[in-house]
């Protein structure tokens, strides 16, 4: 059982990883919701996936990668659901419940 949770965990770091990238390098993924957010707010979002992916990549930090994952998704969610992006905000709102079958399997 273990090596499922590292390997969900891996590939969760992986997966911040390239939205961190997608962040930090101003992609936008909703050209028309730009004007919404304030100027650094992709930067501060790819900072956070970043530094979640960093912590998950390593065995020792992975409840705090996991909790920093989980910070920053609900910060995320409740940004698009306050902009009224529902169909936006329902992959990271399943992304972040996608983390507690994980956490509870990194904690045993």
């Amino acid at each position: 059982m273990d090596w499922i949770a590292t390997h969900a965990t891996q590939m969760l770091a992986a997966g911040f990883a390239v939205m961190a990238a997608v962040h930090l390098a101003g992609i936008r993924l909703v050209p028309k919701a730009a004007g919404r957010y304030p100027q650094g707010f992709r930067k501060v979002t790819g900072v956070l996936y970043g530094l979640a992916a960093a912590l998950l990549a390593f065995a020792p930090t992975h409840l705090a990668g996991l909790a920093v994952a989980a910070f920053a998704l609900f910060l995320s969610a409740t940004t698009l659901l306050h902009h009224r992006q529902y169909g936006y905000a329902a992959p990271v709102i399943v992304t972040l419940f996608a983390l507690i079958p994980v956490s509870l399997a990194s904690s045993v």
